[in-house]
């Protein structure tokens, strides 16, 4: 399975309304900044709307994109039945929506853009989920195995590629049951003035999902 994109997919599309923002006297950079975070993690676009960023329309549409690029970068197959599908969007709007974080304060600077420093704690979900996942693979594959040995007829490459995919959904759900979080740390998003208008720094938007959540363990790994 392909190593789970990067949330910054999801949130370069809700910069791109972001742009649409007037830089006027008034703009807040800490309220600009958590409408960003609610609608891409918390699917709450009160933000988007209440700055006129974009309508809640816009915002949902955002927010879905954002759900559908994580289901192909999970290895979600489009084999999946339509309770399947639904199921596993379920567990990452969880998952998304499981984020802790607070926008802090912004802090302009001499270029006219801002500094804002979020304070986050890092849910420890995918470690955990992976090791329980590894263990469900083994044991699907000794299954497999002994019944090949059996004379009995295998799964289509096809089947056991979908039963890993929902295996893995399965033990995700699982793990948000009991989720952990580590202290409270921060990062800081700059939101930047570019042609008289506010976006914010993509890499910085980036960091975040890395500090989010513990991501590394699930890209670390490989399916395939």
């Amino acid at each position: 399975m392909k190593n789970m994109k990067k949330l910054v997919v999801m949130l370069v599309c809700v910069m791109a309304i972001g742009l649409l923002g007037g830089c006027g006297k008034s703009f807040d950079a800490s309220a600009y900044t958590k409408a960003l975070l609610d609608n891409s993690y918390k699917n709450d676009p009160s933000g988007i709307v209440d700055m006129k960023i974009g309508t809640a329309e816009e915002a949902a549409a955002l927010y879905e994109e954002g759900l559908d690029n994580e289901m192909e970068a999970m290895g979600a197959s489009s084999d999946f039945t339509e309770e399947q599908v639904a199921a596993y969007r379920e567990v990452i709007a969880d998952i998304l929506a499981g984020a802790k974080y607070t926008v802090g304060e912004a802090e302009k600077q001499d270029d006219g853009s801002y500094v804002v420093t979020v304070t986050y704690e890092q849910m420890n979900i995918f470690e955990p989920a992976m090791e329980a996942y590894m263990a469900e693979v083994t044991e699907m594959t000794t299954v497999w195995t002994e019944a090949v040995l059996a004379g009995e007829e295998a799964p289509t490459e096809e089947e056991m590629y979908n039963e890993i995919i929902v295996a893995l959904k399965d033990c995700l759900a699982e793990t948000l049951t009991t989720v952990t979080y580590d202290e409270p740390a921060t990062a800081t998003v700059r939101i930047e003035l570019v042609d008289k208008k506010y976006q914010p720094n993509e890499a910085d938007i980036a960091n975040l999902e890395s500090v989010f959540f513990d991501i590394d363990a699930m890209n670390n790994m490989s399916f395939e």
